[in-house]
């Protein structure tokens, strides 16, 4: 006579969402980053908080976040991914960079005519009045803030 009884095998992880899973891996990592980078701050407490708390406080939120998105990728069923979006993650990434270049050199509202245009690119593009309404209202809105609101040395023209 055979044993028909058997251990039982322990149930095996199924990963239902690999891209939650390394969006979730991506958080923690950066969180865990901004954690070592800031071991050195005193986070003080809530009655007295030092230069390290916000940081701090940050980070260990996003990493909840990280944690709640890698669990979501084991737990719930997602879509197949339909590939990657390569024209809006370089035109955005060439936006940023763009505008950190010709801040210096061209001013605050140029930079940010270049930011707006180059930025357009990732979408469909604005017709000429929408654009032009867009880029005086956020060169306005931050030469206001930054310039006369907070009185960051920026130059606003070339």
């Amino acid at each position: 006579m055979t044993n028909t009884l058997r251990s039982p095998r322990p149930a095996a992880i199924r990963l239902r969402s690999p891209q939650d899973l390394a969006a979730g891996l991506l958080l923690a990592a950066i969180a865990l980053g901004g954690l070592w980078l800031a071991r050195k701050w005193d986070a003080g407490s809530l009655a007295m908080m030092q230069a390290g708390f916000f940081p701090q406080l940050i980070c260990y939120l996003l990493l909840a976040s990280g944690l709640a998105t890698m669990l979501r990728g084991l737990t719930t069923d997602a879509p197949a991914a339909l590939g990657w979006a390569w024209r809006p993650s370089v035109a955005i990434t060439v936006a940023v960079v763009a505008f950190a270049t010709l801040l210096d050199k061209l001013g605050l509202v140029l930079a940010i005519l270049a930011l707006i245009g180059i930025g357009g690119l990732a979408g469909r593009p604005l017709r000429p009045g929408p654009f032009t309404a867009l880029w005086a209202t956020l060169a306005s809105a931050c030469v206001a803030i930054f310039s006369w609101g907070l009185g960051l040395p920026l130059q606003i023209w070339p």
